[in-house]
């Protein structure tokens, strides 16, 4: 199939739909939408190496009158809600952070 025109595939697809049972469409619609999301992700995170880079200079160089405390304290605070999200998500790892 993947030298097939896209128009035979989006007919296939839509014939092999007809057959699933109702129950199983919203997945259909579920999966395509989840595509669409990644896609949509992946392209308005394609950063440079030097576009990432620049973007951390000029964050730190805003963070360069606060407090190493206060940039510690955020960072904890940060890490944290990232851990409870993993943990919500199941994939959280076992371990704790040691240091900074």
């Amino acid at each position: 199939m993947a030298s097939a025109s896209t128009s035979n595939i989006i007919g296939y697809v839509a014939s092999e739909m007809t057959s699933l049972s109702p129950e199983d469409l919203p997945l259909v619609v579920e999966f395509v939408d989840y595509l669409k999301r990644q896609r949509k992700s992946s392209s308005q995170h394609a950063l440079s190496i030097a576009q990432i880079r620049n973007e951390a200079r000029r964050r730190a160089e805003l963070l360069s009158d606060v407090p190493r405390n206060e940039i510690v304290s955020r960072f904890r605070a940060l890490s944290e809600d990232i851990r409870r999200d993993a943990i919500a998500k199941n994939t959280a790892i076992e371990g704790d952070w040691s240091g900074d």
